[in-house]
């Protein structure tokens, strides 16, 4: 009779043991989860905060390259302007060194 005790006191802790067992598991399973949602969640917002700041620089570029755009086309009409001046002030001249540069090229393209 002794064996009958034990043996269902033996099965009882075994059975208290993968009860113990299964909550580890499904606490486990909880704790990976909101882990792995936490994980989601920063990657999220650090993709978020990456596209912002490529849409930032974006935006600098844009605006540096309207700054230079405006300037150069300051340039190439102050640029025009001049020429205008020069070439009224002096058309031979002006007419001489456009023959020239014509002639150079066209001895420079004749000879490929």
């Amino acid at each position: 009779m002794s064996k009958a005790p034990k043996n269902t006191e033996a099965k009882q802790g075994s059975e208290d043991l993968e009860a113990r067992l299964v909550s580890l598991r499904a606490e486990i399973d909880e704790i990976m989860a909101a882990l792995a949602e936490k994980a989601q969640a920063e990657a999220e917002e650090a993709t978020q905060s990456a596209a912002d700041t490529a849409e930032d620089i974006g935006e600098e570029v844009l605006k540096e390259a309207r700054r230079a755009l405006k300037q150069i086309h300051k340039q190439a009409n102050s640029l025009e302007k001049t020429l205008g001046v020069q070439t009224r002030a002096n058309p031979l001249q002006t007419l001489l060194i456009a023959f020239g540069a014509g002639f150079v090229v066209s001895l420079l393209m004749t000879r490929r």
